[in-house]
C-alpha cells in the first residue's frame, strides 16, 4: 500500500516537471504573451495540445488562437518574434501581411519551435504555436495537405 502511494507520488512530481518544461519552452517568445493575455478573453478561442498527433505529425505542443477585432494588438507581438526567426514564410496579399510563419531558434534535442498566423478579414485572425521535430516543409504539409 505505501509502495502504491509512493509510486503515485513520484509519478505525479514527474509529471509536473515535465508539464512545467513544456509551458516554459514558449517562454522567451513574445508568442507566449498572446496567449497569456488574450486565451480567455472574449471572442477568442484558444486549444491547447501537448504531445498529440496532427495529421500524422507528431507535435509536442501545439497551441492556437481564434480572435476577432484583436488584429493590431496581436501584430506588435508577431513583429517581435519575427526578428528573432531563423526562417521566415509571408503572403502578401494587396500590400498587407496576411499569413506566414516563423521558425523560431530550436530547443535542445532538436525540437523545433513554429509561429503561424493568418489574419482574415482585416480584425480577425489566428495564431498558432508548434513544437516538435517538424521540419519546415512539414509544417508546409501539415497547412495545406488535405488529408
Amino acid at each position: 500500500m505505501k509502495q502504491r502511494v509512493v509510486k503515485r507520488m513520484v509519478f505525479s512530481i514527474v509529471l509536473f516537471f515535465v508539464s512545467m518544461l513544456s509551458a516554459m519552452a514558449q517562454e522567451g517568445l513574445n508568442v507566449d504573451k498572446v496567449f497569456q493575455r488574450y486565451g480567455k478573453a472574449k471572442g477568442c478561442k484558444m486549444v491547447v495540445m501537448r504531445n498529440t498527433e496532427l495529421k500524422g505529425f507528431k507535435l509536442r505542443t501545439y497551441k492556437s488562437l481564434v480572435y476577432k477585432k484583436l488584429h493590431s494588438a496581436i501584430q506588435p507581438f508577431l513583429a517581435a518574434d519575427k526578428k528573432k526567426a531563423r526562417k521566415i514564410r509571408e503572403v502578401i496579399e494587396e500590400g498587407q501581411l496576411v499569413s506566414g510563419y516563423y521558425m523560431m531558434p530550436p530547443l535542445a534535442g532538436g525540437i523545433n519551435r513554429y509561429i503561424l498566423f493568418s489574419n482574415v478579414g482585416g480584425s480577425k485572425g489566428t495564431v498558432i504555436y508548434i513544437e516538435g521535430t517538424l521540419s519546415p516543409d512539414d509544417i508546409m504539409k501539415l497547412c495545406y495537405s488535405k488529408f
